[in-house]
């Protein structure tokens, strides 16, 4: 997906590099799958233990070898901070872009290292192959524009490393030819392999949104107030994404994950979520459990990592002074973040059982009064501007209650 053109005058090209710059990874990576980056951390430290444990023995060595240990004990370094991020901060995304390009410099360095000690002795070992498995199990999990980019990367690797430490009459270059039209071979299996998966990963997030929609349509019918304002704080939510610099991708998913954030509600009683009187302190605390019920329901599901983040804490404060944790500051994900802002913008515009709505001016009044203590200042900021350029009231505008709204004009450009 491309950004979208915007309804108001550009924020600058530096505000929306960052979302050019993830909208070409996605592209190359396809799908981040949070399951497969914590997988992933392990696989590097078992790999590299593997052959730090085995080229030493005498049998197994290859020209080259120190280099390759010396390359495994960089990878077990840089994997720790890769698995704080991953378990700690959950920024696959982030992590998949390092991991990626990390292992692969690494790589390419020692597999030229090793090259150059084979064709300086001559060396005519099959050590090919390896660059054959590293193709066929890369490549394969990327997008298919990133499988052709992965495969043309190091078939000319391969070629490179052999024109310049072969002599012109030795065997291993005479065989070169042939040996790239087979790794050419792989390649296609592996470009074509991507692109199935794609498709099944597309069928898969339909079917997610799809099962989204009905956990939210769920939530609507427990709550009456809840219709149309799901709608507007997922693409109030979108929008605000979009402009902080995130990918159209990133932005989806968070629009998403905002439609999901209060179905923990469904455990809510009836008598607590439709009373009109001021809450007791004992039904507060039930009211609050919807929070830990919504992350509860949807951990069952790892493509719900978003939502499940958003429904958890997007009721958590800048200060600390929120629930369910009492996290503060940027230890509150960035989607449950941006998912509050949006949300109690439109809490304060909309009519309650309890209460008349807010005028739009008001309302941005109380957001920049809580901004700092319960929100986001940076965030708060940024959806101020958004309403200044008219992109918030336009997308309100054309949200009818009757169909939860459709991919209006003002919708799709935010």
């Amino acid at each position: 997906m491309t950004l979208q053109g915007s309804l108001a005058p550009a924020p600058g090209w530096l505000r929306r590099v960052p979302g050019w710059l993830a909208n070409v990874a996605n592209a190359m990576l396809g799908p981040i799958e949070p399951a497969a980056e914590r997988q992933q951390i392990f696989r590097r430290a078992f790999i590299a233990l593997v052959i730090i444990a085995m080229l030493p023995i005498q049998q197994l060595r290859i020209p080259g070898w120190p280099g390759v240990m010396a390359a495994c004990g960089v990878a077990l370094v840089y994997d720790i901070p890769l698995g704080y991020l991953v378990y700690v901060k959950r920024r696959y995304f982030l992590v998949r872009v390092v991991g990626l390009i990390s292992d692969a410099l690494l790589l390419m360095g020692a597999s030229f290292y090793v090259f150059s000690e084979m064709g300086a002795g001559g060396a005519e070992s099959d050590i090919w192959l390896v660059f054959l498995v590293y193709i066929v199990t890369g490549g394969f999990t990327l997008a298919p524009a990133g499988s052709l980019l992965y495969t043309a990367l190091w078939t000319t690797w391969f070629a490179l490393a052999t024109f310049l430490f072969y002599e012109p009459d030795s065997h291993y270059r005479d065989e070169v030819w042939l040996r790239l039209v087979f790794l050419a071979l792989m390649g296609l299996i592996s470009l074509l392999m991507a692109g199935e998966l794609q498709k099944r990963r597309a069928r898969v997030e339909q079917q997610n949104r799809q099962t989204m929609g009905m956990l939210a349509r769920l939530v609507e019918a427990r709550d009456t107030d809840a219709g149309a304002h799901l709608h507007r704080i997922q693409y109030f939510s979108r929008a605000l994404a979009l402009h902080t610099g995130l990918s159209q991708r990133e932005a989806q998913e968070i629009g998403q994950a905002a439609l999901m954030h209060d179905v923990g509600k469904a455990n809510v009683p009836d008598a607590i979520l439709k009373k009109t009187a001021p809450l007791t302190p004992e039904e507060w605390r039930v009211m609050q459990e919807h929070t830990v019920w919504g992350d509860r329901l949807l951990t069952e599901n790892q493509d719900f990592e978003s939502a499940r983040l958003v429904a958890r804490w997007h009721h958590e404060h800048w200060d600390g002074r929120g629930y369910p944790d009492g996290l503060a500051g940027e230890e509150i994900p960035l989607a449950a973040r941006i998912v509050a802002v949006a949300d109690v913008y439109d809490a304060l515009i909309s009519k309650r059982s309890y209460k008349n709505a807010w005028p739009e001016e008001k309302a941005i009044a109380e957001l920049r009064q809580m901004a700092g203590s319960h929100l986001d200042p940076a965030l708060v900021e940024s959806f101020v501007l958004l309403w200044e350029w008219g992109v918030i009231g336009r997308i309100a505008a054309e949200i009818q209650d009757d169909d939860g709204g459709g991919e209006t004009p003002a919708i799709e450009a935010a």
